[in-house]
């Protein structure tokens, strides 16, 4: 694939960052004015516009990115729809004051809360692998929280990235409140560098820790959405057509350029070969019209690399393991053989339809070789009895475990996306994915005007204090009921000492 420099795009220069800034600083400042169900309302008229354009943005995508027409719509439009429907309606809830109860009897008088506000202007430099729904979604809910936005598509996908900000101009959003600029990695390093109020960056883990780097010389916080090995973990009583028709899908969608796709599969010894056929049967029955094109000649390269290494550790190639005559696409891959988890094609992030096939020989070995890796986004466990599936569940390392289901949770906007490990930080989506795009503001106050009064522990300090709190003290060592019993007395002391002892 061709980048933006070849097509009618020009690119930003970095000294017109300043101006950019500038500009957006401007227009958050205006648009943080106006409430959430205000800004919540123009969600409303955006997905209007995007369902008006829904075919023609799946065209652009497709052309741009490779991925089919139908995976461009289920992947990609439907998942934004998802989102701007639920925040829409969710917002308001999200964002309102939140109390905070306090326990501590010798604070009945006070009262705590969080308060939301916007950060400011933030940067989203997003992928190419699903350049319209992974960089809708940080741009909308930020824009939501009250910031502007500085947008950098990929240098692999700027049409679809221009197309995000015809969405947004064409909803009627304020004149810079979103600013899509045009460029490679360059570019992207001198916006990091520029200092925004948050970085939401979705990438490598390479690219992700450069930034990391770079943002802690200003203490920027940063939400990385990096790499992943994802590991399907299949137990002894599984349905095998029913792991075997995930794994088709989860380790093959959009030619397997995700980053939850399934990588690794984990099959008890006994099931192997079984499962191995049913894989290499669906794969031989899917029409050659369903899978998509490589989007990058350089992940050709990555590829062929893990390929070669598994050819020469005498790993087998169940299947496909070449490409086209066109080199556009690279035929759905099984790798399988023993010594696999020492390979290429097993510990490291392919990013591509290859999929490497491990066996173990009891649930405890299944677990741990599936969090021996570097990374830790999603897994998928498939079994019968959903008990023991959620047990095995809660043992694995990864931001999201699906159970009888694979790669998909990042479409569903109620639910967290995001990793540990390698696999990046902090969360999307959800409620908790909407507060990456606040800051937190705790207010403490009294619960009535005539409730202000010198706090006890003030000073001067006076030997009542001491043998208060010394009291005090020792009633973390009582039961509750012994605690009710003493709690009236200390009160009644506390307020005849405040009467008699005024503070300072």
């Amino acid at each position: 694939m061709d980048t933006l420099f070849s097509r009618n795009l020009t690119p930003t220069s970095v000294k017109d960052l300043d101006d950019v800034f500038a500009r957006a600083k401007r227009a958050q400042e205006r648009w943080a004015k106006e409430s959430v169900a205000t800004r919540a309302k123009k969600f409303l008229q955006l997905r209007e516009v995007l369902v008006r354009k829904s075919e023609s943005i799946a065209e652009t995508i497709h052309q741009e990115n490779g991925k089919t027409l139908i995976e461009a719509i289920t992947c990609e439009v439907i998942p934004s729809l998802e989102l701007l429907t639920l925040f829409a309606e969710r917002a308001k809830k999200i964002l309102k004051d939140r109390p905070i109860p306090l326990r501590n009897p010798m604070l009945l008088s006070r009262q705590s809360y969080l308060n939301y506000w916007p950060l400011g202007t933030v940067a989203v430099i997003a992928p190419w692998n699903f350049p319209l729904y992974l960089a809708f979604g940080d741009i909308a809910l930020a824009i939501l929280a009250g910031n502007s936005v500085v947008f950098k598509p990929s240098e692999y996908t700027p049409w679809v990235g221009a197309r995000i900000q015809e969405l947004f101009d064409e909803a009627g959003f304020p004149i810079d409140v979103l600013q899509t600029v045009q460029g490679d990695g360059l570019l992207g390093a001198a916006i990091v560098e520029h200092g925004p109020a948050k970085i939401f960056f979705t990438g490598s883990a390479k690219t992700g820790k450069a930034i990391i780097a770079k943002a802690a010389e200003r203490l920027t916080p940063v939400v990385l959405e990096l790499g992943g090995k994802d590991a399907m973990l299949v137990l002894p009583d599984a349905d095998l057509d029913l792991a075997s028709s995930a794994a088709l899908w989860g380790g093959y969608v959009n030619s397997g350029q995700v980053c939850s796709s399934i990588e690794r599969i984990l099959v008890p010894e006994n099931l192997s070969d079984d499962f191995t056929a049913r894989l290499k049967a669906k794969i031989a029955a899917v029409p050659a019209d369903n899978w998509g094109t490589i989007t990058m000649d350089k992940q050709k390269n990555v590829y062929e690399a893990h390929l070669a290494d598994a050819r020469k550790r005498g790993l087998a190639i169940e299947v496909g393991g070449e490409f086209n005559v066109e080199r556009t696409k690279l035929q759905p891959t099984i790798v399988r053989g023993k010594g696999i988890e020492e390979s290429l094609v097993y510990r490291e992030e392919t990013f591509g339809p290859v999929v490497a096939i491990a066996t173990y020989r009891n649930i405890p070995e299944g677990i741990e070789k599936v969090n021996d890796s570097q990374y830790g986004l999603v897994a998928s466990v498939f079994g019968r009895d959903l008990s023991l599936a959620e047990s095995v569940a809660r043992e694995l390392q990864a931001g999201s475990v699906l159970i009888n289901e694979v790669t998909y949770t990042a479409g569903v906007p109620e639910t967290p996306w995001g990793g540990i490990k390698e696999s990046g930080i902090g969360r999307k989506h959800s409620d908790q994915g909407l507060l990456e795009f606040v800051n937190v503001r705790h207010i403490h106050k009294p619960r009535y005007s005539w409730l202000s009064f010198k706090a006890v522990w003030w000073f001067p300090y006076t030997p009542f204090q001491a043998e208060l709190f010394r009291t005090w003290v020792k009633t973390y060592r009582l039961s509750v009921f012994e605690r009710l019993k003493v709690l009236p007395h200390l009160l009644w002391s506390l307020v005849q000492f405040l009467k008699k002892e005024p503070r300072i």
